[in-house]
């Protein structure tokens, strides 16, 4: 039993501004829920409904940006790392050969100090032997100051070679930390990846009306022709696409209004 100003609310409802272009999907929707005149407690509810999709929308596009952001972090690393890798063997073989080269000039004058002591052997036979002990002495004496002024300068520069080394190690300590982290990495995105929802295990509905909207569905799409039921009203299937959302790689199943009487 209703009361007697109920009907006149109900009039008054019926004519406010926008309500018969909002008619249609409020049926819908009011097929979904027990009758009630609580009208503004499901707006409340869809509106709260829609909120909630649209974070989530919005949290997925995150987590896949996200995702692909340190994908790319990944490569341009991995790429870094490469190239650092060839620019140090290659520096690397540089100072091998450098060091080959300063092995045989050492040896060359090994072979020329050999045969400067062998003339001077020669020459001591013809000079006397005070003199040329003397001058003998003076050109070992020279010599030897030269091979060490070598020597010295050989042991400089090998001692320069092992900080070059040393720092080409620290290098490669730090590429394979780099690695470690690159590696890491590529479990976290093999991780995100796995827990992803499978292509065949769901998919998406675009229903179309005065706003389109997107409608979760389980298992895999329905056929091209199939006829289904949404909300009350009834669609066929026109075709399955990819999904609309970004990152989601779910099918999609475009449907159309198909009116069984007809």
């Amino acid at each position: 039993m209703t009361t007697q100003g109920q009907p006149s609310d109900r009039q008054g409802w019926e004519h406010w501004p926008g309500r018969h272009q909002d008619e249609r999907p409020r049926g819908r929707l009011r097929s979904l829920f027990s009758p009630t005149d609580d009208e503004s407690a499901i707006e409340a509810l869809i509106a709260e409904r829609g909120r909630e999709l649209e974070e989530r929308t919005e949290q997925l596009a995150a987590t896949i940006a996200d995702l692909e952001r340190r994908e790319e972090r990944a490569r341009e690393i991995r790429s870094t790392v490469e190239d650092m890798l060839r620019r140090g063997s290659a520096e690397l073989d540089e100072r091998h050969a450098e060091l080959n080269e300063l092995a045989r000039e050492l040896a060359d004058r090994e072979v020329r100090l050999a045969a400067a002591e062998s003339e001077l052997a020669e020459r001591k036979q013809e000079l006397g032997a005070v003199e040329l002990h003397r001058a003998a002495v003076e050109r070992r004496e020279e010599g030897m100051a030269e091979r060490e002024a070598a020597l010295e300068r050989i042991a400089g520069e090998l001692q320069e070679r092992e900080l070059r080394f040393a720092e080409i190690e620290e290098r490669e300590r730090a590429l394979a930390e780099e690695l470690v982290r690159i590696a890491e990495l590529q479990d976290v995105v093999a991780e995100a990846a796995a827990r992803a929802p499978a292509a065949a295990d769901a998919h998406v509905v675009f229903v179309p009306g005065d706003r389109y909207r997107l409608v979760d569905g389980d298992g895999p799409p329905p056929e091209v022709g199939t006829q289904m039921e949404i909300d009350g009203a009834g669609y066929r299937v026109a075709r399955v696409g990819a999904s609309p959302l970004p990152g989601d790689r779910r099918p999609c199943v475009v449907v159309e209004p198909f009116d069984a009487g007809t």
